[in-house]
């Protein structure tokens, strides 16, 4: 599923219009600006992680822990000043600087207002992150069904499996527990990943190829903006 397609149908097809009212723009306007402003930002990502292992890996923890993509159903949650915080680390990651990825987004968007768009920039690089880890879940699910009946293990989606679907559990236990305000988890997984050095993560990053990459973005990239 393309990463437009995915973003229609975020919270039963209402995140456009939850953003557009905590923004004050109409539905339509913030439709168009985000179709625009995601693509580049995925493609960015995508570009970034290649060169930055770091992030990738950081990308890694945030798909196993299994919550990220909850963000998606929750549009409200990613316009706190929390999220807005995580949304510009996202973007001086991926860009170099806060600044630097203002600029690019502009070309990108020459159209929407100036505070506008210093808004929405982290809204939308915190929602490219969600739709990547939610975007990944299904084929994970589905290469660890494959793995067991083989009884084998390969690969990015063997290692993490088991992690998604713990996050299934846990997901399903919340639902039926008094429910509370979520928060976001990117700047977590980054200063985790640079803090912390264990074996694990050293071996999943020894076993990672760039083909790992391309499977990871691969839904999201295809059909860019369609």
């Amino acid at each position: 599923m393309s990463l437009m397609t995915l973003l229609d149908h975020a919270a039963g097809g209402t995140l456009y219009s939850e953003l557009a009212q905590n923004l004050s723009l109409d539905e339509v306007t913030m439709r168009n600006a985000m179709a625009k402003l995601c693509p580049a930002i995925a493609a960015a990502l995508h570009d970034q992680a290649a060169k930055d292992d770091e992030l990738f890996q950081s990308l890694l923890d945030l798909i196993e822990d299994g919550e990220e993509a909850a963000t998606l159903d929750s549009p409200r949650s990613v316009t706190s000043a929390e999220a807005m915080a995580d949304g510009a680390r996202i973007l001086s990651d991926v860009y170099g600087s806060r600044e630097r990825a203002v600029a690019a987004l502009r070309k990108v968007e020459p159209a929407l207002p100036e505070n506008d768009l210093n808004t929405l920039g982290p809204i939308c690089a915190t929602i490219v992150v969600a739709a990547v880890a939610k975007a990944n879940q299904p084929m994970a699910l589905a290469a660890a069904q494959s793995q067991q009946a083989a009884g084998g293990k390969s690969g990015f989606f063997g290692a993490v499996a088991s992690a998604i679907i713990a996050g299934i559990i846990s997901a399903l236990v919340k639902q039926f527990s008094p429910r509370r305000r979520r928060t976001t988890n990117y700047s977590a997984a980054r200063n985790k990943r640079r803090t912390s050095r264990s074996r694990t993560a050293t071996t999943r990053r020894s076993g990672t190829a760039s083909a790992s990459l391309e499977n990871v973005f691969k839904d999201i990239l295809n059909n860019l903006g369609k």
